[in-house]
């Protein structure tokens, strides 16, 4: 072993023989001085802005750039790249950018000169994977950041760029918490920067030039549109027929357009700015990098400013655009929802319901059915011997739920989003094309009568008097939740409901009493099948059903003579008191439309 080591310490003293080695230089490395260095050149320019004073610095820099080119023989500077208004933090959007960094992978440049690391990019990912990316293409391009001294293409700039991008990432940081402040501060002190929207103006100075904090300022024409545009929505139109509407009769959007679409008219309906409020910070940036707005819903702190200026619509206007906005979410087709009762006949105090109806306060419907005034009665009193020669006093009338032949019966299931109406409901209406759904709140009663298509809140039943008898489902997620209120329900359990069905002359109706519900269960088995379990409530156990003469006077129109009268098909009215304005009809919606015809036809005259 020892001798192994002393060979090898004896052949390293030896002298080597150098006379037959050619000596190769190393080419000489790039540099951007180096008249051995010939670059085809690129500039790129941006400014933060798009204010006077910054077009002025953009151009001055294209011309910089011009200057420092003459200035190096041996760059040929080609182009001048420039975005105007752009952020550096994200590449997205800056197409002049990209579109340089393309001609460099084509080949076309192998230098891109530019002021600081900053204004290539912002974020410390981009920035050096892009330089690395340009660096290791098959001609590699340089990026040479003037006031910074650095050069990528030399040995030691991976280091120095790290460094360089990390502090210009820091200081996009810095910034946009700086802005965030500002933002914070104008808004709670009421110093707010208001754009221009179709409707207003901006004030301005005997200059000219913009007011900074000034109010907004209604233009009437435009107005005018505006006014339309509400209450043709809230008389029943679609976004998109307003949209049509104003396309065909030639009015303007605020940037010139005469094409209207349906995001220009819901932009329009959701701004509280028409009914003089304003309300600060609706989005913001979550990323400073990837520049994605998002809706804030009290991620940042927001300040809602009334009758900041003048207002072209009510606020009772504008609250009830957006509730229908959220109705049409749910599927209610028509205008704005309008509480309907029912003041007379066998359904005085039933309110119809429109099941698409984004709203599941119960005391709503209270508030309608009590609107009907009701004369006192006389007390009732029931003639024993009309049932039986016999006194039944202490029998019940046991109850449907406890029979088994209930599947003739009509009955209904109530989940907290819908209800389901078995075949034997279809089987009692069976040529009937369409149906109301009634609730008196107070009674504890749900009914279902037929009605014409025409009908406020008809609901499809058997359109096709061929279709099999099926159950009916009406999905109403927010009606069911407020009956679940009013019914003070387990809203984890489904109640089933069998209901009367009463049949006099022309009339036909099913009531369900909701107070005779059964609550079920959904129960998961060990195969994981989910079984409906009834289940016997508290009040129940000490009785089979209703004392017989209680349960007749419940259920006395069953019991009533077949000539008797029901009036079940009286039309329900309007409620009043619910809106304090003026909702168009179908006329009156054509009639403005067409004055905004004649205007347009006066201003291009």
């Amino acid at each position: 072993m020892s001798d192994s080591k002393e060979e090898i310490r004896q052949a390293y003293q030896r002298e080597e023989d150098t006379s037959k080695a050619v000596f190769i230089p190393a080419k000489e490395r790039t540099s951007i001085y180096s008249e051995n260095s010939p670059f085809v050149a690129c500039a790129y320019c941006r400014v933060s802005t798009d204010n006077e004073e910054q077009t002025s610095s953009f151009e001055l820099q294209q011309k910089h750039y011009r200057n420092l080119a003459e200035g190096h023989s041996n760059w040929d500077l080609r182009k001048i790249f420039a975005d105007e208004g752009i952020s550096g933090t994200s590449m997205k959007n800056r197409d002049q950018f990209n579109e340089m960094i393309e001609a460099c992978k084509r080949g076309e440049y192998n230098l891109i000169v530019t002021k600081s690391v900053s204004r290539f990019a912002r974020n410390i990912v981009d920035c050096v994977s892009l330089v690395r990316q340009l660096k290791n293409l098959p001609n590699p391009v340089g990026v040479f950041f003037e006031t910074d001294g650095l050069f990528t293409l030399s040995e030691d700039s991976e280091l120095k760029l790290s460094i360089l991008a990390t502090f210009a990432q820091e200081e996009s940081v810095k910034k946009s918490e700086s802005m965030t402040w500002s933002i914070k501060e104008r808004n709670k002190n009421g110093k707010l920067l208001t754009p221009e929207l179709l409707g207003y103006r901006r004030p301005r100075d005997s200059a000219g030039h913009y007011i900074k904090y000034g109010k907004l300022e209604i233009e009437p024409a435009e107005a005018e549109v505006v006014k339309f545009i509400f209450n043709a929505f809230l008389a029943g139109y679609t976004a998109d027929s307003i949209a049509s509407i104003l396309t065909d009769i030639g009015i303007r959007t605020k940037l010139g357009n005469t094409s209207w679409n349906t995001g220009a008219i819901h932009y329009i309906l959701r701004n509280e700015r028409y009914c003089g409020d304003i309300l600060t910070w609706k989005t913001f940036t979550a990323d400073i990098f990837e520049h994605k707005k998002k809706k804030n819903h009290q991620d940042r702190d927001q300040y809602l400013y009334r009758d900041d200026h003048p207002a072209i619509i009510s606020v009772e206007q504008f609250d009830a655009a957006q509730r229908l906005l959220d109705d049409r979410r749910h599927g209610l087709r028509g205008g704005y929802n309008l509480l309907r009762v029912i003041d007379s006949g066998v359904f005085q105090g039933y309110v119809p319901i429109n099941h698409h109806w984004a709203n599941n306060d119960p005391d709503v419907y209270y508030k309608a059915s009590d609107s009907v005034r009701v004369e006192p009665r006389a007390p009732q009193r029931i003639r024993r011997d009309f049932f039986s020669a016999f006194n039944l006093t202490g029998y019940q009338v046991v109850r449907g739920q406890f029979l088994t032949a209930r599947t003739e019966q009509p009955c209904i299931n109530i989940s907290s989003e819908r209800i389901s109406f078995n075949s034997a409901c279809s089987r009692k209406f069976f040529d009937v094309p369409f149906i109301q759904l009634l609730l008196h709140p107070t009674e504890r009663k749900v009914a279902i009568r037929p009605c014409k298509e025409r009908d406020s809140f008809a609901i499809n039943w058997r359109v096709n008097s061929t279709d099999p008898f099926i159950s009916k489902i009406i999905s109403s997620p927010h009606f069911c939740r407020a009956l679940y209120q009013i019914m003070d329900w387990n809203p984890e359990y489904n109640y089933r409901i069998i209901g009367t069905f009463i049949e006099r002359g022309l009339d036909q109706i099913v009531i369900f009493n909701l107070s005779n519900a059964m609550p079920i269960a959904l129960i998961e088995t060990e195969s994981r099948y989910r079984r409906r379990q009834p289940i016997c409530p508290e009040e129940w156990e000490d009785n089979f059903g209703n004392e017989f003469y209680d349960f007749s006077m419940e259920n006395r129109l069953y019991y009533g003579s077949k000539h008797e009268h029901l009036n079940a098909s009286q039309q329900s009215r309007v409620v009043e008191g619910q809106i304090e304005f003026d909702l168009f009809t179908n006329e009156q919606v054509m009639e403005s439309a067409e004055k905004l015809k004649e205007q347009v036809g006066i201003y291009n005259a």
